[in-house]
């Protein structure tokens, strides 16, 4: 298995995708108060924040179901990502420092599951094995 988590892996990248967008929900809020920089909004645009969102999703989907389904075994690192998800679509529903605070640690949470799949698949062998080594 991979013996590096840093590097070109579906968790290495669903990290960084989860830490951006932890960072971007933290940040903007911040950037938008500054004065020259008050009209930078487009960073707090909702098609932007879904799309964050939505490639989080896409990349936690592909990674840690399919390394559940063909190596480990071990529904940690999916219920460490369904906290996240849950967190960030809870913060949907609330607004000021509540919904960053829920984001950002969503966000920080997806990120660890990914950690989490990357030291599961390290440590496993492929669920699927052709017969004879073929």
């Amino acid at each position: 298995m991979r013996k590096s988590f840093f590097g070109l892996n579906w968790d290495f990248v669903g990290f960084m995708a989860s830490l951006t967008c932890a960072l971007h929900c933290a940040i903007v809020p911040i950037i938008l108060t500054m004065g020259a920089l008050g009209g930078a909004t487009w960073l707090e645009h909702p098609f932007l924040e879904g799309s964050f969102i939505a490639l989080s999703l896409m990349l936690a989907s592909w990674s840690l179901i399919g390394s559940y389904i063909n190596n480990h075994r071990n529904f940690s690192a999916l219920a460490t990502v369904l906290a996240g998800f849950i967190l960030i679509i809870a913060s949907r529903f609330v607004e000021g420092s509540a919904e960053i605070l829920l984001t950002v640690s969503g966000g920080l949470i997806i990120a660890t599951a990914h950690y989490i799949n990357w030291r599961l698949l390290k440590d496993s062998e492929p669920v699927y094995q052709l017969k004879n080594g073929s």
